[in-house]
């Protein structure tokens, strides 16, 4: 039986609340530490999805050198992605997604850090895998970069002038007011969030407390202490979506 791979990137950015809920569904789900030396999977047959984490590490062009796993990460995702097999990229997965699919990963202009809303282009629902969200949902943001959305080839030969452009593959699921590209869908089946809604108090602990110097100044003490109680007091709420998100996405993976 084939099964969800989770690849973990660093030690603090854990699957969350990923394992439990995809059990809960019944799917049998292999963890590879990358970081820690783990393989990445190679056998697409044995792979149902894959689950791409978070990471502090950079990819934007002009960033410090990458670890090693990352080549091959990036090789199986390009892989999936010909054949639109589904990949959910969270934080750094959705970088590397991005860039495995064409698109360019690049500095956002304000880097987000904590806790900040987001919306949603398609109120309602109108894309399954944001059905049930709301507009000013608050998320646990940890990124400096952002991303294109990537895009299907263009023709061959340039459409006649008047002719409709052809179509992108993508659609923009959720945004921030800092950063537009937060969330997509390329081809059916491929999603990046570049928020972290999988997290549970433990682990925005974790991240925090490994990567608070990664940070701008700004996030000093007090900030730290004010991220924490902040933490309290969505931490419900974001739970209740962030499950929401990814039962989204077990559901569309049956569907579609």
């Amino acid at each position: 039986m084939s099964s969800a791979f989770i690849l973990q990137q660093a030690q603090a950015f854990g699957p969350g609340r990923v394992t439990g809920l995809l059990r809960d569904f019944g799917i049998p789900v292999q963890i590879r530490k990358l970081f820690a030396g783990d393989e990445v999977p190679s056998d697409l047959d044995e792979i149902r999805f894959v689950v791409a984490l978070g990471g502090p590490m950079r990819i934007s062009e002009g960033a410090a050198a990458e670890p090693p796993f990352l080549a091959h990460e990036s090789e199986l995702l390009k892989r999936m992605i010909a054949i639109d097999r589904p990949i959910l990229g969270i934080g750094l997965g959705a970088q590397l997604l991005a860039r495995a699919a064409g698109a360019k990963v690049h500095p956002n202009p304000t880097p987000e850090w904590g806790w900040l809303p987001v919306t949603f282009p398609f109120p309602g629902g109108t894309e399954p895998m944001v059905m049930g969200m709301t507009d000013g949902a608050p998320m646990f943001h940890w990124h400096a970069d952002t991303f294109d959305l990537p895009r299907l080839p263009g023709p061959a030969t340039p459409p006649p002038p008047g002719t409709p452009p052809p179509p992108s593959g993508n659609s923009l699921l959720s945004s921030s007011k800092a950063c537009k590209n937060q969330a997509f869908r390329f081809k059916n089946r491929l999603f990046g969030f570049q928020y972290h809604f999988e997290l549970t108090a433990g682990d925005i602990d974790a991240i925090v407390a490994a990567h608070a110097g990664e940070a701008p100044a700004s996030l000093s003490d007090d900030s730290v202490k004010q991220l924490r109680e902040q933490t309290e007091k969505n931490l419900g709420r974001y739970t209740r979506l962030g499950d929401k998100i990814l039962r989204n996405f077990v559901q569309f993976t049956k569907t579609y």
